[in-house]
């Protein structure tokens, strides 16, 4: 597992936020697209997929300080990189959403 400092951006939908990922040595990725890794969530189409992004969005303001883990350095078939996000105060968002019912676990079986 990696592990990276990074920094709210915006929040796309219930699964999806965009980071400013610190690499390390003055490195930043701006702006990068990142899929909350082992959930699902509702369809931002549906009330409840606005649910979901609007109880994200109260989680992770902008400018928000967070961890992101990661297992494997690639992206999924959208072009996102998976991570789980972790707060300051140790709180994992991805099993937050879940365990809010805002999204349900996800597995891919390959």
């Amino acid at each position: 597992m990696n592990e990276y400092r990074a920094t709210v951006i915006s929040v796309t939908d219930g699964d999806t936020v965009r980071l400013d990922i610190d690499l390390g040595f003055s490195v930043i990725l701006h702006n990068t697209p990142i899929r909350l890794m082992g959930i699902d969530a509702p369809e931002i189409k549906t009330l409840a997929g606005r649910g979901a992004r609007t109880y994200l969005r109260s989680l992770l303001p902008v400018r928000t300080a967070i961890t992101l883990q990661t297992y494997k350095d690639k992206t999924e078939k959208y072009g996102r990189i998976l991570g789980t996000l972790v707060t300051q105060d140790n709180v994992n968002i991805n099993l937050q959403m879940v365990n809010s019912g805002h999204a349900v676990p996800y597995l891919v079986v390959r």
